[in-house]
């Protein structure tokens, strides 16, 4: 075989190996897109208030900043269970409440501006 057909045969071979790729990643792409959209439909419009009303434990109370230190559950459209401080709306809220609490809190605000606008004890952990 001459130099010029094997260096033409290489070049087909990669060019359409090159055209497979690219028709499969477009076709991830799309995939992507869509989950990314059901995914952004079931957060809500960005920038829009919302509330969410989720359980959590009381780990550290930081009256100075109106902080919780709060184990959660998972926030659905926002955010993993997982252990965090959020701002309360007024000392009146957490007064009382000891490290080791079980509570229902709810949210309220536009993410990740959110603040707890309502605590109820359910009792020690």
């Amino acid at each position: 075989m001459r130099l010029w057909k094997a260096i033409l045969l290489l070049n087909v071979a990669v060019g359409v190996g090159i055209l497979i790729g690219y028709a499969w990643w477009g076709r991830e792409a799309a995939r992507l897109r869509r989950e990314t959209v059901v995914t952004f439909q079931a957060a809500g419009a960005p920038g829009e208030e919302r509330q969410w009303t989720v359980q959590g434990v009381v780990r550290s109370v930081i009256p100075e900043i109106h902080v919780l230190v709060l184990t959660h559950e998972e926030i659905p459209g926002y955010m993993p269970s997982m252990t965090m401080g959020f701002r309360a709306a007024n000392p009146q809220l957490y007064s009382g409440l000891q490290v080791g609490d079980r509570i229902r809190f709810t949210l309220r605000g536009v993410p990740p501006d959110v603040t707890i606008i309502a605590i109820t004890r359910e009792g020690k952990s």
